[in-house]
């Protein structure tokens, strides 16, 4: 049975070839897959130092739990009447840390920032608006204010953590110090926002509850005076079913508006309280400090990059001009040479006679 270890040192020898076939080329034509990547390596580290760098600056805060005020509290002790006295409150006034994520990139907190002065990186001891920093242009104000707000927008980004609802702001800019300043005015701004709204909220609701309190305090009036006027006519009541009954009924309606009256005098003093509180609404974990490093260009990473692929561009140009000299040899020529065949023809005629 020789044939079978003749098949198989054939089959090894043909894996060989083929093999050294396949490194032939790279090994023959190793200069043009250096010069390829080396190229490429030059290019991009060319196309890297041209770029402006830029510093990305990092700030985190948690916005204040509004839930666990005294106000909203005594807003929820009214939930039970709300019902039959037609208040109408609310139970719940939290905000999600998603919403203050958002408010980041409102129009109102983009625009004060872009008109914010900052230390221009050229001369510290100057001042400049961030718009103007940004090197925004346009024919009108309103016009550069819209567009300097989709690129800051675009160089600021909020993520929130939520198993711990702590938001954290990033902003790139051309200078670590200025990316450091505008993160910290944006939340000074936000915060600045917040805090106004909720004294606007607190006036709205001291003005519910003052114009409410006056109402509850009138009803309690009217309630106390038809319970006078009952025991002055009844004075011996005791022992008949229905004027105990009719007793009771305004001993109960007495006391009902008494709990409304107090908790809203409660609801009232706080709001009246709440409206010019200027406590901080978000709580800074991390203030922005001026990055040591670059967040990009990485030019170190883009130009090894930059080689591995001029390496693997240069094998495939090889690898397709040895297919393409393959192919040229293998193929039968396309055309005749008729002046060489015409000569050879009359070489032979004169040979032969």
């Amino acid at each position: 049975m020789s044939p079978g270890p003749e098949l198989g040192q054939g089959s090894a020898s043909s894996a060989d070839i083929s093999l050294f076939e396949v490194l032939t080329p790279i090994v023959r034509r190793w200069k043009v897959i250096l010069g390829t990547a080396l190229l490429c390596g030059a290019i991009a580290a060319v196309l890297l130092l041209l770029q402006r760098p830029v510093y990305t600056a990092e700030t985190n805060f948690t916005p204040e739990t509004p839930g666990s005020s005294g106000l909203a509290s005594s807003i929820a002790g009214l939930a039970g009447l709300a019902g039959q006295l037609g208040l109408g409150a609310t139970t719940g006034t939290s905000v999600s840390p998603d919403f203050f994520a958002e408010l980041i990139h409102s129009r109102e907190v983009l625009r004060s920032t872009l008109q914010t002065e900052f230390s221009d990186p050229a001369a510290r001891d100057r001042k400049r608006p961030l718009l103007d920093l940004m090197g925004v242009k346009g024919g009108s104000t309103e016009k550069r204010l819209q567009d300097g707000s989709r690129r800051l927008a675009a160089q600021s980004d909020a993520s929130v953590e939520k198993p711990t609802g702590i938001v954290s702001l990033e902003v790139e800019m051309p200078d670590p110090q200025l990316a450091a300043d505008v993160a910290n005015r944006m939340i000074a701004l936000l915060n600045q926002f917040n805090l106004e709204r909720r004294q606007s909220q607190s006036h709205e609701q001291r003005r519910f509850t003052g114009d409410r309190l006056r109402e509850s305090e009138g009803e309690l009036r009217e309630a106390e005076r038809a319970q006078l006027r009952f025991l002055q006519t009844n004075r011996q009541y005791i022992g008949s079913p229905l004027l105990e009954f009719q007793a009771a009924q305004h001993e109960r309606t007495v006391q009902v508006k008494q709990e409304v009256y107090l908790t809203l005098t409660k609801a009232h003093e706080e709001a009246r309280i709440a409206e010019v509180r200027d406590t901080p609404v978000l709580t800074v974990i991390d203030p922005a400090v001026p990055p040591a490093l670059r967040s990009r260009p990485r030019r170190v990473l883009g130009v090894s990059v930059a080689l591995i692929v001029g390496g693997l561009l240069g094998i495939a140009l090889v690898y397709i001009g040895a297919f393409r000299s393959r192919v040229r040899r293998d193929s039968p020529p396309d055309y005749v040479d008729f002046q060489a065949a015409w000569d050879e023809a009359r070489g032979r005629s004169r040979r032969s006679s």
